[in-house]
């Protein structure tokens, strides 16, 4: 792990370019650390001036007599490169370049950077950005950042730490936090990422004991393999990674010939990758507060059983409605809770979950203290959300009741009060319990923690696992590749595992039909007949399938009409394959491609020739144990199909996932392979699985 302290707690920073003007990028760092107290010491270097906004000023780096731990660049992009050049000469090897105008300019930045980075890493010194806003510490008090968060901030110390690629954003939500009064631990922006990146801004937090949550900020990832392993340090930790991730849109988005390209998009890979290390995706700033709030504030709940008290019956069924839509479970009380209830409420309110005492709290504050209590005590449920509203009257003895009935509970417990006063908030949060300013953010922030916290009790088992060093694909090595025809890619499939297909035969031209109709003999009618040729991908849109042939006559017509085909398309063909049909109750994909960014993953999910239109998958990174693929194929939504809906043959999932395990296994071990796709992975009325179709590509020899 790259060893970041001397971004947040060094004895002694100097800012090159420090200027008395509180405003510009130059003296707003100074002015922050002088005003907030950073407890190390400050040294501005200014050409001209002997001081600085009443600090002793340096002329340069070699002047300042005092070991450096920090610098802050703060100057053009021109003169950046002569001022790391004198701080590595005399010793400083942490560097915090503000300066604009590199790699995300032009060639000649990209250029510069690259030379700045090289400089760095030849003399092992840290550099943070180019083109970033900056770093912060709550607690030594250290900013090296020009962030306008700086002006109104109270510099609260909280435990939640963010990385991100936008300084903005950071800046926005620095700001968001000081006035909730959550306060953050640490805080980097990594701008261009020359030096210091994402990954190694998680792994440091993952062991900043001022840290509980980790909040990301990403646009891309440089270095997959690094971001992983970050991620599961940060889940062996205990800390939720808590990400948004900007571009989901698929625009520039190139769809290759197979479904699994188009499948298997950029904004689709993130999210499996998401999923499969235990990091929770959100979409706002605001999102990612609520759910850090919970996080920290509160225990880790054992499981997805989500308790509602409410004093509106209309907003407990919203409440529950939510919570179902995000996977949580709204169980109801046992007997045991009900029979307690039933003796302190009115005899007009039925106890059940959701559990409205009404309005009838607002003449008897006591109720709410009674039901609480109870609700408090049980065990049957994991967390506790309560809804209120107004009642500013009586607003003391509810804060109160559930500051009593939920202290030391072990319960997770957060509170949606519409319209509350800042008594009401500041009270409760004080007390370690979160108000969310509406149920469907309640919502968000309870599912994203249980998530989370199920998540990382799953990953200890991937932390030795060997991943692949992702790597550019074949066509960007500009190696040759050709794709498998049909029946070659299944040849190749039934080299790599024990993968069934239908009985054929492929006529080839110039076949007669008497040998033909010899190649038929060996078959079972109904037939199918497949135009083989690696010029046509999706032969269905083309009129290269014909279906249901029951004759030998219709055999005939099917490999004149394919060859005619062919020719009128002016395409090469290999011939034209003959296939036994079967009666098929579900149609799956499978789908394997070595993806530039995240290595080899495979695509499962609802197969066909509609793949695209409602897209059913789920994907994840290689290698793959078959449990781990079983528990793929549980999450599509069409997974009931597989327990025999309507009559249908039953799937046996064991039996499927080991199949497939086999194929990635066998994927993995041969460099030649390119991409495979099996669709329609077909499960038969039978209960056999077969693949019905295929295609691959490979490289060329």
């Amino acid at each position: 792990m790259t060893d970041l302290t001397p971004f947040f707690s060094p004895k002694s920073v100097a800012i090159v370019g420090a200027t008395e003007n509180v405003i510009r990028i130059g003296g707003r760092p100074l002015d922050y650390m002088l005003r907030y107290d950073f407890a190390g010491r400050v040294y501005p270097v200014h050409p001209k001036l002997k001081t600085v906004q009443g600090v002793t000023a340096y002329p340069n780096l070699t002047d300042i007599p005092d070991d450096v731990e920090l610098c802050i660049v703060a100057v053009s992009a021109a003169l950046t490169e002569g001022v790391v050049r004198e701080g590595l000469a005399n010793g400083i090897r942490a560097f915090v370049v503000f300066g604009s105008g590199y790699a995300e300019l032009n060639e000649a930045g990209r250029i510069a950077q690259e030379q700045l980075a090289s400089l760095c890493a030849e003399n092992e010194a840290l550099l943070l950005g180019p083109n970033c806003i900056g770093c912060a510490d709550s607690h030594s008090r250290l900013i090296a950042s020009f962030s306008s968060a700086m002006d109104t901030s109270t510099l609260k110390q909280g435990r939640f730490g963010l990385v991100t690629q936008s300084g903005a954003l950071g800046s926005y939500w620095m700001a968001m936090l000081d006035r909730q009064g959550l306060g953050f631990s640490k805080f980097i922006a990594t701008g261009n990422e020359a030096g210091v990146d994402l990954a190694q801004g998680i792994a440091f937090l993952a062991d900043d004991d001022a840290t509980d949550v980790i909040g990301v900020y990403i646009e891309s990832i440089k270095d997959v393999a690094a971001f992983r392993r970050a991620a599961l340090k940060a889940a062996e930790a205990g800390k939720p990674v808590v990400a948004i991730k900007a571009g989901r849109s698929t625009v520039g988005a190139e769809a290759a010939a197979s479904h699994t390209g188009s499948l298997a998009g950029e904004d689709k890979n993130y999210q499996a990758f998401f999923d499969q290390f235990g990091i929770v995706r959100v979409s706002s700033l605001s999102e990612m507060i609520d759910t850090a709030k919970l996080a920290i504030k509160q225990p880790a709940p054992a499981g997805r059983r989500v308790g509602i008290v409410t004093i509106s019956g209309g907003a407990g069924v919203l409440l529950a409605d939510e919570l179902d839509a995000r996977g949580l479970e709204t169980s109801d009380f046992s007997e045991h809770a009900k029979a307690q209830l039933s003796k302190v409420l009115p005899a007009f309110i039925h106890p059940r979950n959701p559990l409205d005492h009404t309005a009838a709290v607002a003449g008897d504050p006591g109720l709410f203290d009674d039901v609480i209590n109870i609700v408090g005590q049980s065990h049957d449920h994991d967390s506790i959300i309560v809804f209120s509203g107004l009642l500013e009257s009586i607003a003391d003895k509810l804060v109160a009741s559930l500051k009593n009935a939920f202290a030391g509970s072990g319960k997770q417990v957060g509170v949606v009060w519409l319209g509350a006063s800042p008594f009401v908030i500041k009270e409760l949060e004080d007390a370690g319990i979160p108000v969310f300013a509406d149920i469907p953010q309640a919502a968000d922030a309870f599912a994203n923690v249980v998530n989370a916290t199920e998540a990382q009790r799953q990953l200890g088992q991937l932390s030795n696992r060997q991943w692949p060093v992702p790597g550019c694909s074949a066509e960007k090595q500009g190696l040759v590749t050709h794709t498998l025809t049909e029946h070659r890619a299944a040849e190749r499939l039934q080299s790599l595992c024990r993968m069934a297909f239908p009985e054929y035969a492929l006529v080839t031209a110039g076949t007669d039909n008497t040998a033909v109709e010899a190649l038929v003999s060996s078959l079972q009618f109904p037939l199918v007949a497949k135009l083989q040729s690696d010029e046509m991908s999706h032969r269905s849109d083309q009129g290269g399938v014909l279906l249901n042939l029951s004759s030998v006559a219709d055999v005939h017509r099917a490999v004149d009409s394919l060859f005619a085909l062919a020719t009128s398309l002016h395409i090469a063909c290999e011939g034209v394959l003959l296939q036994e049909m079967h009666r098929i109750s579900y149609e799956l994909i499978v789908g394997i491609k070595n993806d530039d960014l995240f290595g080899p993953l495979l695509v499962v999910g609802r197969g066909g020739i509609d793949v695209e239109l409602r897209p059913d998958v789920q994907i994840a990174a290689l290698p793959l144990t078959a449990d781990e693929i079983k528990a793929q194929l549980l999450k599509l939504e069409s997974a009931d199909l597989f327990s025999g809906h309507r009559g249908r043959a039953m799937v046996d999932l064991d039996k499927l996932a080991a199949l497939l395990a086999e194929l990635t296994d066998g994927y993995m071990a041969d460099d030649n392979l390119v991409e495979l796709e099996i669709n329609p992975l077909a499960v038969t009325d039978t209960g056999q699985v077969i693949a019905l179709d295929a295609l691959g590509t490979e490289i060329s020899q």
